[in-house]
């Protein structure tokens, strides 16, 4: 049986008010959904209020999926939306892991982010979403797609665009 049959069954049960199907669903998805959050913000109490608050919001709306997609994705999606309406006071900045040697490094790699950080927000919101899921969650553009609700050539453009905004950038 395939996922996204299985996924078809207990979304049938789940909606019929299968609490088991209910909670098997929320059990499968709820630490690759709070993973996804969780590179959006720099904050697990934040992530995981915002998984549960996608959970919350997809049981809600359940019987508006329409399978065209798989679960996951239609998941992710509604966790962007949930996300982008709270204030995030923290950006994932991608500094934990960063070694330095020198005060001087780190203040260029602090700049260099920096500016990396505010070009990405310069972008339009469209193809700021298609960067940030294609290089961060590494999706595909069929996935990006149905997220953005627009074509997978559409996706592939909107990633396409923004690398080259932020590359005319450090050709100037």
């Amino acid at each position: 049986m395939s996922v996204k049959s299985d996924d078809t069954i207990l979304i049938a049960e789940a909606l019929a008010g299968s609490e088991e199907a209910y909670s098997l669903l929320t059990n499968k998805y709820w630490d690759r959904i709070y993973r996804f959050l969780r590179k959006r913000v720099n904050d697990n109490a934040l992530a995981e209020e915002l998984t549960q608050d996608t959970f919350v919001a997809a049981f809600r709306y359940l019987k508006t999926f329409r399978g065209d997609s798989q679960f996951y994705t239609w998941l992710c999606t509604i966790a962007i939306n949930e996300a982008s309406r709270r204030p995030l006071n923290s950006l994932k900045t991608g500094f934990e892991n960063v070694t330095v040697d020198t005060p001087e490094s780190i203040y260029e790699t602090k700049q260099a982010v920096g500016k990396v950080t505010q070009l990405i927000d310069t972008l339009p919101y469209k193809q700021k979403k298609a960067l940030m899921l294609k290089l961060e969650d590494n999706m595909c553009y069929n996935d990006i797609a149905v997220i953005l609700r627009c074509s997978p050539h559409h996706a592939k453009n909107l990633v396409w665009k923004a690398k080259k905004t932020i590359r005319s950038y450090y050709d100037e």
